[in-house]
């Protein structure tokens, strides 16, 4: 690092500073606009404040690793996903439902959904475990990532002290300036984040040559065939990964929007931004920002083979091709990419706190202004909580691990509820219950303590993942039939705030004609089959072009610009309006007002 290098870094750390105070006054007003911007975000900057949260100082080592272990195909890990909440299922499906639900977390829809004592449990416990120990969690594996990325670059600093002081700049402006703030600041980091994968991915392809090089590579390394499955796009099948990636294809996408892919889209302006908001960033994050780190993390494998992993390879890459003033680009925008996560989190998991504990269940009678500076205190603690994770926990990997296979079957019971009336609390607690028990009898881990080792066969992760989404479905369906069904008032009370698509609904609908219900349930699966079809076109597209297959590039390309005119053509006849048109039985569709 030189004084230019220095420089750069200085001055992306005071922009992100000023970038965050301006919008002070304006998020300080309240905690809608403190956590929800007062849910006036415009679909582009709503989108790429996404995508700038997803994108953590660990995507690009994880990615490399992925490729280490399978290949391209490896990262189906993610690309999986643009099916899911996360992805195109999120877009036309759960954006309209979680903007109208006006809601400031996920935990607080329980209680929107479901009624009684057992609701306000339910909302308690993911106020707790969803919105603090796991967030915490993620937050500690991505403190500990910058360590490990900081002792390869920058080896003269205390990674330690950096990590904190990043920190420390992160909780000046989420404090100050919530979610407001976050989006401004994010927005900028994007850029800056992206600039930096793409000059990294430019200085590897000059260092190995070019596409073509690089595929001969993998063929000296790994031998023509495995060389092959390696760098295809799809599994093959008879690999390792292919069993995986039909169970990430088929049920691993299932679930609502991550946290703060939610809260931006409940932040946004309306339905229609909501939904755009979160089109865009499953293009960008999915179908974009993954091919400079995949081929920067290709090309660190073959080149740089004495490093200690392919983690380190990746840092080690870093540090070795790139100039003076590039150098301080690209640590800029990894410092980018760990501010933007670490924002993100840290206000998501005061929400919770405020919203779903402090304000739901400690002090209900508070001012306005009260709960303001309790979300500012929030913010603080909780970025020392996972400041204390990540320097308590030894393998805070394995603890992640752990806690996403406690919900391996959960995902399944949060996307039903919102279509099917019979669902209850009941049934969630026990999806929850059932899938902790079942992942933690099943782990190899767990048997060996408990000493029953010997006795539980040998089973892969996918087999064990199977067994648990089995049991864990089967034991709150059966639970939705041995319990009551929520009062029909309290269905009617949010069937009337979000306006659920009538299918599976029939009983509350019968009962109360006088409820208007969302017409065209098919019509947004069918836009969820074209845009997942519009984003696996540009994302292969863009893959074809960098390993200079122009031919099938440019087909795939022009595919995914007919998909996404046709979404629009259909967003333009049906949808005038940021709302689609709500229908009441007790009433001609045409006479219905948005």
């Amino acid at each position: 690092m030189q004084f230019l290098d220095w420089l750069i870094v200085g001055t992306y750390l005071l922009m992100c500073v000023l970038l965050g105070l301006y919008f002070t006054k304006r998020a300080l007003r309240s905690v809608d606009d403190f956590f929800a911007s007062g849910r006036s975000l415009p679909w582009w900057l709503a989108g790429i404040s996404m995508t700038a949260s997803a994108f953590s100082i660990d995507t690009p080592i994880g990615i490399t690793g992925l490729i280490a272990k399978d290949g391209i195909p490896g990262v189906w890990y993610a690309w999986s996903f643009v099916l899911g909440g996360a992805g195109t299922l999120g877009a036309f499906i759960f954006a309209p439902l979680l903007r109208r639900s006006r809601i400031i977390t996920t935990a607080e829809l329980i209680e929107l959904r479901y009624a009684g004592r057992q609701a306000a449990f339910l909302r308690g416990f993911k106020g707790v475990y969803f919105g603090i120990l796991a967030n915490a969690i993620t937050l500690g594996w991505i403190i500990k990532a910058v360590w490990t990325l900081a002792a390869v670059l920058l080896p003269g600093v205390n990674q330690h002290l950096l990590a904190l002081g990043l920190m420390g700049i992160v909780l000046v402006y989420a404090a100050a300036a919530g979610l407001w703030g976050i989006a401004a600041t994010e927005f900028f980091q994007f850029i800056v984040g992206s600039f930096g994968s793409f000059i990294l991915a430019y200085f590897a392809w000059q260092h190995i040559g070019g596409a073509g090089e690089l595929v001969n590579a993998f063929v000296l390394k790994y031998g023509a065939a495995d060389a092959s499955a390696r760098l295809s796009f799809l599994p093959m099948p008879g690999t390792p990964f292919f069993v995986t990636f039909i169970v990430f294809i088929t049920i691993k996408w299932w679930g609502n929007p991550p946290p703060a892919i939610t809260q931006r889209i409940i932040a946004s302006k309306d339905e229609k931004n909501a939904s755009f908001a979160t089109m865009l960033f499953t293009i960008l994050a999915f179908g974009f920002n993954y091919w400079p780190m995949i081929f920067a993390g290709m090309v660190s494998i073959v080149a740089f083979p004495e490093a200690s992993s392919p983690e380190s390879g990746y840092a080690m890459m870093i540090v070795k091709l790139l100039p003076t003033g590039f150098l301080g680009i690209m640590i800029a925008s990894l410092m980018a990419a760990f501010m933007s996560t670490v924002d993100a989190h840290i206000n998501f998991g005061a929400s919770y706190m405020v919203n779903d504990i402090y304000r739901r269940f400690i002090k209900k009678d508070g001012s306005e202004k009260h709960y303001v500076r309790a979300s500012q205190i929030s913010t603080v603690i909780m970025l020392l909580v996972s400041i204390a994770i990540a320097y308590n926990t030894e393998s805070v990997s394995g603890a992640w691990y752990y806690l996403a296979m406690l919900t391996a079957g959960y995902g399944i019971v949060i996307v039903v509820r919102w279509f099917w009336w019979r669902v209850n609390a009941w049934a969630e607690i026990t999806a929850l219950a059932a899938s902790g028990i079942a992942s933690t009898l099943l782990s190899p881990k767990f048997a060996a303590l408990a000493g029953y080792s010997a006795f539980l066969p040998e089973l892969d992760w996918n087999i064990r993942f199977i067994i648990v989404v089995v049991l864990c479905t089967i034991s709150w369906v059966i639970v939705c039939f041995l319990t009551e069904p929520d009062p029909d008032e309290h269905l009617k009370n949010f069937c009337l705030k979000v306006k659920p698509y009538r299918t599976f609904w029939g009983p509350v609908y019968r009962k109360y004609p006088e409820l208007p219900y969302r017409k065209g349930f098919w019509m947004a699966c069918t836009r969820w089959a074209i845009g997942s079809a519009m984003v696996f076109s540009f994302c292969f597209g863009l893959g074809h072009l960098m390993f200079l297959r122009f031919t099938e590039g440019l087909v795939l390309l022009s595919m995914a610009a007919i998909f996404a005119l046709i979404i629009l053509g259909t967003w333009k006849r049906r949808d005038a309006d940021p709302e689609e048109v709500l229908v009441s039985d007790q009433m001609p569709a045409d006479s219905v007002s948005n």
